[in-house]
């Protein structure tokens, strides 16, 4: 009995039904929010163990978490603390924003702007952001109702809409680097916009986005500055940050929590030597001062990073002017080397003076650019500028507006050394474009110069060239000629070789017949007729003696070569005869 076994029916593949867009955005997000969250309650956790928080459990610190990682994001956490023992009341409202922790839910939705440019469609990017969005803004509203207690609490509102701005700066930054295009981003095909416009207007605004890349250049080399001087700070002052934390006591965990709250804290204190080094300086509290002329924050928290503030040493504090100065200098520099200085071309067209057009131009530059980094100075100085919502420590930070403005007059100063100093590091060549001709007037003149002299080597060339192949068709044309002219005289002296030949033959056959009859009769004969002539007997003699005497046999060859000279023979005379006996 066989058996037979029934093979199984294929498995039909199946579909994974792809996830809406808005979906996938909200999930992002939330991550994000969760991911971050769970990093701040790690470090809390931390100190929680070592024994840093009295009296708490777990969900207090849970909840304290919450409203760190609101306070990272932007939303102020007001306190309201009674009198606890010696402690007085604390009352007021924590603004300071610790920096360095906002920088880990800024990466995190960066990572997400990336993946969900990767999963858009193009121009169906603001799905997933928008969405993700609000699923952030609620999570943190709901963080704010849920975790607030009696000692501390945050704005539901607020809670809704500070941390937007993380979310937005992270995303829509992380879809850009992903996808650098509008048109995948938005829908917006910038190039197919651009070409609407007129080429003035194109050439307006590249130079405008050139004006705003190059004050992102300034912000960038002014921050890179201001860390370099912080570092300079805490290794000068590494004896007194050592002194703080032994004072301290908190042993190994507590020296970690404290650690990691400097850390934290580190991004705020680059701004804080940024302010310092344009002069507008920071404050520690209220009635404090700290910038290059004098130093004057009172009694300072026991944190031991703050034993590197900076004690100015004039004149040498003064140097610290370079940073700004160098930051707008690499801005200038970098303004040249992208070559799109249009208000200058135009403005050269208007006036042909190049020693007013180039200061105009590169100060409306210089303007420009200090003025926009000093936008951008003021708003990281208004996030670096906070309360601790305790006692006297309720203005912290550099003063946004006096740091904006005085960054903004160092950039411009920088950006115009940086602008003229330029040309002797990089080759300037604008002014090998056409519209660049009448710029300069050295520059035009030696360019007529220079090309009147090639015009006048190309004229010498081309003569040159004419001459020698006019002279070459002339020998051709010679050496036909002289073929012909020696074909054509060969001809005509064989024809008078000929000629003559045949004249000689005849004479001598004339003569043989006259000297016969002569000899035959006698010579009174002959000369009877002719002797009543007048002239002619003398004629007859003479044709006789010619005829009596024939000519040698060598008068041939004379006679040929007079023949080629072109003479005429002439007969010769005939001798007169004898007459006989």
């Amino acid at each position: 009995m066989s058996t037979s076994t029934k093979a199984p029916a294929p498995r039909r593949p199946q579909r994974s039904i792809p996830m809406p867009l808005w979906l996938q955005g909200v999930v992002e997000l939330a991550q994000t929010a969760l991911y971050s969250l769970l990093a701040v309650f790690i470090l809390l956790f931390a100190v929680w163990v070592a024994g840093g928080f009295d009296n708490r459990d777990v969900l207090s610190v849970a909840g304290l978490s919450a409203q760190i990682w609101q306070l990272i994001h932007g939303v102020p956490l007001n306190l309201d603390i009674p009198v606890h023992g010696a402690f007085d009341a604390i009352s007021g409202t924590i603004s300071l924003i610790p920096l360095g922790l906002t920088l880990i839910p800024l990466a995190l939705c960066f990572r997400s702007g990336r993946r969900l440019a990767q999963a858009s469609y193009e121009g169906q990017f603001w799905v997933p952001t928008v969405a993700g969005a609000l699923a952030y803004m609620l999570i943190s509203v709901l963080l704010s109702l849920f975790v607030s207690g009696e000692y501390s609490s945050t704005n539901p509102l607020l809670a809704a809409l500070v941390p937007c701005w993380v979310v937005l700066l992270g995303v829509i930054g992380g879809g850009w680097y992903e996808s650098r295009s509008l048109a995948r981003m938005i829908g917006v095909n910038a190039a197919e916009w651009v070409s609407k416009f007129s080429q003035y207007s194109r050439w307006a605004g590249s130079y405008v986005w050139t004006v705003v890349k190059s004050s992102f250049v300034a912000l960038l080399g002014f921050i890179a500055a201001g860390a370099l001087l912080f570092t300079l700070a805490v290794f000068y002052n590494w004896n007194d940050i050592l002194a703080l934390y032994q004072n301290l006591h908190a042993g190994a965990i507590g020296d970690t929590a404290i650690t990691l709250l400097q850390l934290g804290f580190i991004p705020n204190f680059v701004v804080w030597a940024m302010a310092w080094s344009t002069g507008a300086g920071f404050s520690f509290g209220t009635d404090t001062a700290a910038n290059l002329q004098v130093t004057d924050l009172g009694a300072l928290p026991a944190l031991p990073i703050l034993g590197a503030m900076p004690v100015p040493v004039p004149p040498f504090s003064f140097l610290a002017l370079l940073a700004p100065i160098l930051a707008g200098a690499l801005a200038g520099w970098w303004f040249f080397r992208a070559g799109e200085n249009h208000f200058d071309e135009w403005l050269s067209l208007k006036i042909r003076f190049r020693w007013i057009t180039w200061p105009l131009s590169t100060l409306l530059l210089a303007v420009a650019v200090g003025l926009l980094t000093g936008v951008w100075t003021a708003l990281i100085g208004w996030l670096a500028h906070g309360s601790l919502g305790l006692g006297r420590f309720t203005d912290i930070g550099p003063h946004p507006l006096w740091m904006g403005l005085m960054t903004a007059a160092w950039i411009a100063l920088g950006v115009v050394l940086g602008f003229a100093l330029a040309p002797l590091l990089e080759k300037d060549a604008t002014a090998e474009l056409e519209r660049f001709a009448d710029t300069d007037a050295r520059a035009e003149k030696a360019r007529r110069k220079k090309q009147k002299a090639e015009d006048r080597a190309a004229r010498k060339k081309a003569r040159a060239e004419a001459k020698k192949q006019k002279k070459s068709e002339g020998a051709v044309e010679t050496s036909q000629e002289t073929e012909t002219a020696l074909e054509t005289g060969a001809s005509e002296e064989n024809e008078a070789t000929e000629e003559s030949a045949s004249v000689l033959a005849m004479r001598r056959i004339f003569s043989d017949e006259v000297s016969e009859t002569v000899t035959s009769e006698p010579a009174s004969v002959i000369a009877l007729p002719w002797n009543d002539t007048d002239g002619q007997p003398e004629q007859v003699a003479d044709e006789q003696e010619s005829v009596e005497e024939p000519a040698p046999e060598s008068e041939p060859e004379p006679r040929q070569q007079k023949l080629k000279r072109g003479r005429v023979i002439s007969r010769p005379k005939a001798r007169k005869n004898q007459r006989g006996s």
